[in-house]
């Protein structure tokens, strides 16, 4: 049985980690990235960040630059094969929702959207409960 990991996020036989799928996506959608901002948009620490960007670089997916603005800083940026492994995985994820979805009626996709939206809202919540202690 095919594992739904691995349906959305390997490519030629190796599939990539969630986490460095999400920070991927991250990279893509808002283009280059400081290591701290990576990190903030992930809510993960530096030195999970340092690893989790370590791994890109060894796949090709991404590399790290200086920063235009401040040598001292680290950019993250997308490579040409991230991009495309990105794509990829986007695709596949888009694919697999819309089979998904289509077992259920437009009713009942605006049911679960509001759900879904419900239950993220109440996430948020207890996210902000939890950092204001």
């Amino acid at each position: 049985m095919v594992k739904v990991k691995d349906l959305f996020y390997s490519q030629g036989g190796e599939p990539l980690d969630i986490a460095l799928a999400d920070a991927l996506s991250l990279i893509c959608q808002q283009g280059p990235m400081r290591m701290g901002e990576l990190a903030d948009a992930m809510h993960i620490t530096p030195a999970s960040t340092t690893r989790a960007v370590g791994c890109l670089v060894d796949k090709g997916l991404v590399e790290r630059v200086r920063a235009e603005d401040d040598q001292r800083s680290i950019v993250v940026t997308a490579t040409m094969a991230g991009r495309e492994r990105y794509g990829e995985i986007s695709r596949r994820i888009q694919q697999g929702l819309s089979e998904i979805l289509s077992e259920f009626s437009p009713e009942e996709q605006v049911q679960l959207a509001e759900y879904l939206e419900r239950f993220v809202q109440a996430v948020d919540k207890l996210a902000q409960t939890a950092d204001e202690q």
